[in-house]
């Protein structure tokens, strides 16, 4: 079984690279231009933007910190993402927005991890190496995925709107069946994301001692 769904993703990416490349493409850019913007940012907002990490950072050693809240917020965020996402492709505004997403989200990574670096140096290269490195790498392929699978559904929902085809509509009902499938498939793995980042990444920070 896994072995025949590994080749169905496979399959799947090979058929559709030029839309993997591209939504790939617009998080990096994201990230790019994330990085760049800590630069128009004055010394003194740099500094309070790291005195808040810090403050987060020394709030996991106290008892007021709950991992189980964090996990709740985590949980929503991702699913309101991975619902956002879903419904998306059954509108015939989507395919512009999968790309704003993947470039906003990038664009947070690269300001985030741009503005610890920045100020804390080589400390700074290794928080953001926890922060975002372990989530990041399974998040955004996934989210990359569900782009694709949105977006061949959302073309096929605007060519039969321009048509105005009621066969159209059928050949629709026929897609969303595997759409849902890869849906829930990549949907798994983006809230395993939510226990790294709760779980794994905040424990990282304590062992760090900062």
């Amino acid at each position: 079984m896994f072995k025949k769904t590994g080749n169905v993703v496979k399959e799947h990416i090979k058929n559709n690279k030029f839309l993997y490349l591209s939504l790939f493409l617009f998080y990096i850019i994201g990230i790019c231009l994330g990085a760049a913007s800590v630069n128009d940012l004055d010394f003194q907002q740099k500094g309070e933007m790291v005195t808040f990490f810090n403050g987060f950072v020394k709030l996991l050693d106290t008892n007021d910190f709950d991992k189980l809240d964090l996990l709740k917020i985590t949980l929503l965020d991702n699913t309101k993402l991975i619902l956002l996402f879903w419904v998306l492709g059954f509108t015939v505004v989507g395919f512009p927005v999968y790309y704003a997403v993947l470039g906003m989200r990038g664009f947070s990574t690269g300001f985030g991890s741009g503005i610890i670096m920045g100020m804390l140096g080589t400390k700074g290269i290794l928080i953001s190496t926890i922060c975002f490195v372990p989530k990041e790498i399974i998040l955004v392929p996934c989210l990359v995925a569900l782009g694709v699978n949105g977006i061949k559904l959302s073309g096929a929902v605007f060519k039969t709107w321009l048509k105005r085809s009621g066969s159209g509509y059928d050949g629709i009902k026929q897609k969303i069946g595997p759409y849902n499938f890869v849906a829930a498939f990549f949907s798994f793995f983006i809230l395993l994301t939510t226990l790294i980042e709760t779980f794994i990444s905040s424990g990282a920070l304590k062992l760090l001692n900062f």
